[in-house]
């Protein structure tokens, strides 16, 4: 009579199986807690809270560009009431020239927007000038600006200079974080 042995009988069937539960728990757990990181790693970039004007939306500053003649960081973050129809983007960077900014332009492709801005402050940082401007976006252009894959900003001085602003490598992983919290916001008004 021939010797046939049955797949998964005997001694090694319990210990390939103990291996292929493990195996299983430990890619359940290790996705458990990617959910879970990718969640926690969201509420890094935002904070919300409620005040009496609704509830208000902050995400924290973000380096997504860098002026293109001087490679400085131009640094912004977003302040949104969700009764109001538009949203505060502070920003700074530095220059070594003393300027005095009238109007941002955010623009990629066929998009543009415009906005006057406002000085916050100008300090000193070494023999740099540091500026902190202010303006005012319609919340749906943010929505649009944060879709855009490589939108560039231009920042119009009282001179005739302009300062070109690209976007740096962060961009895209930004730009997708903020579209999820703008997701939250729309779900949240």
């Amino acid at each position: 009579m021939a010797n046939k042995k049955t797949i998964g009988t005997g001694a090694a069937a319990p210990v390939f199986s103990l291996f292929r539960q493990t195996g299983v728990l430990i890619c359940c757990v290790f996705f458990m807690a990617q959910c879970e990181t990718n969640a926690q790693k969201l509420s890094k970039y935002y904070v919300s809270y409620s005040q009496p004007a609704g509830m208000m939306y902050f995400i924290q500053p973000q380096t997504n560009f860098n002026n293109t003649a001087t490679k400085e960081k131009f640094i912004s973050d977003v302040t949104y009431i969700d009764s109001n129809d538009s949203a505060t983007i502070n920003f700074t960077f530095s220059d070594k020239d003393d300027l005095n900014l009238k109007t941002i332009t955010v623009a990629y492709g066929n998009w543009q927007y415009q906005s006057d801005v406002q000085r916050i402050y100008v300090d000193m940082d070494k023999k740099r000038w540091r500026y902190r401007y202010t303006f005012q976006i319609p919340f749906e252009q943010l929505v649009l600006f944060y879709r855009a894959k490589a939108p560039v900003i231009t920042l119009a001085t009282d001179s005739s200079r302009n300062i070109s602003v690209k976007t740096i490598k962060q961009w895209k992983k930004n730009a997708e974080i903020n579209n999820h919290i703008m997701q939250i916001i729309q779900k949240n008004k």
